[in-house]
């Protein structure tokens, strides 16, 4: 009897490897693996699934991009360029073999994907595995590691190999003229937002304009009700002549204000003598929950080559401050500097003469 059931048992299993086997065969049950074909696709399939990117080279340069409620992230902390992530999803979204590579190149290659090649990690909500449609054991994975390289000599593809499979080939966007790597940068200032501003009118409670080099300008300004601000002056006498559509556009402006350009190299001498010596206005916001975001503005110091009437030599080096950029910095980030243009803040920069009416 116990041998009648062992018999039984072992039939069943054997059954259910075979149609487990069938099924496997006709796609209708998918496991993941590390190990694919060399036929599985380089691209990825849906993006609205992909959770992180990853994104690293081989001298510990890294980003790790994460969406956080449908918002993309920089290392979980900084807003990134949206347009940026979107721009590298729809990449790997279209990404496609354009052909093999040449047996006689194919050790040279894996070479320099070796030493240079840019690391791309993907993590999507996935299953383990479906049976007869219906996802199993679906969480956070990674689905995907791209290794990019350089451009090929016509500069249309790239270089790449897919974790899993068996060599490298020369991929491309269909319709793209150039090479895909240069999207996939791993420094975080190519994925930083520029938002210095980010406040719709409707939520600004207050903004101070305070103006170093003639305080007599400085102003501020109150929320009084859904779109209406009281106005005051430096000794915080409240203003009854101002221009509204004036006021109103300089506030609205707030929804977005971005800089140019994060500086990386700036020698702390320097950046000290900045702080202390070219600060000119300083913009202090505070929203209706109380957050407060305070925006110093600094000259940016240029040097300009003053030429003899000749033409020919340099009679003396003379130090200015530029007319089209300057310095800034949150008060919240003190250890961060930024390069901003004027006429992105034209509005903001304006004296409280300019808001007042002309009699």
């Amino acid at each position: 009897m116990k041998r009648n059931r062992i018999i039984v048992i072992v039939a069943a299993a054997l059954i259910l490897i075979c149609v487990l086997l069938i099924l496997f065969r006709n796609n209708i049950l998918n496991f993941s693996s590390d190990k694919m074909p060399e036929s599985y696709a380089m691209a990825l399939s849906d993006t609205s699934d992909v959770t992180q990117i990853f994104i690293a080279d081989m001298h510990g340069n890294n980003v790790l991009l994460q969406k956080k409620n449908g918002v993309w992230m920089l290392h979980d902390t900084v807003p990134a360029l949206q347009h940026n992530v979107k721009t590298i999803l729809g990449t790997l979204t279209n990404l496609t073999i354009r052909q093999s590579i040449p047996q006689n190149a194919l050790a040279n290659i894996n070479e320099v994907l070796a030493v240079g090649a840019v690391k791309v990690e993907i993590y999507e909500i996935a299953p383990k595995f479906t049976l007869f449609g219906i996802p199993f054991s679906v969480k956070e994975r990674k689905t995907k590691t791209y290794y990019l390289g350089p451009a090929t000599q016509d500069n249309m593809a790239s270089y790449a190999y897919l974790e899993g499979m068996d060599e490298p080939y020369i991929v491309h966007i269909p319709g793209f003229r150039g090479f895909i790597t240069p999207q996939f940068s791993q420094f975080e200032k190519d994925w930083r937002a520029h938002t210095l501003f980010h406040t719709k009118i409707t939520r600004i409670e207050s903004v101070v304009f305070t103006d170093f080099e003639h305080p007599e300008e400085s102003f501020s300004v109150e929320k009084a009700g859904a779109r209406f601000f009281n106005v005051y002056d430096s000794k915080h006498q409240q203003v009854y002549e101002y221009d509204t559509a004036k006021i109103i556009d300089m506030l609205s402006e707030f929804r977005e204000k971005n800089y140019q350009t994060f500086v990386t190299e700036l020698a702390p001498e320097k950046r000290d003598s900045i702080i202390h010596t070219c600060l000119f206005r300083v913009i202090k916001l505070t929203d209706i929950n109380g957050k407060v975001s305070e925006l110093c503005f600094y000259r940016l110091p240029e040097e300009f080559m003053v030429m003899k009437e000749n033409g020919d030599l340099v009679d003396e080096i003379q130090h200015e401050y530029s007319r089209d950029k300057f310095y800034a910095r949150l008060t919240e980030k003190p250890d961060e500097f930024y390069v901003v243009q004027y006429f992105h803040f034209y509005r903001q920069l304006q004296p409280l003469s300019y808001f007042l009416k002309k009699k």
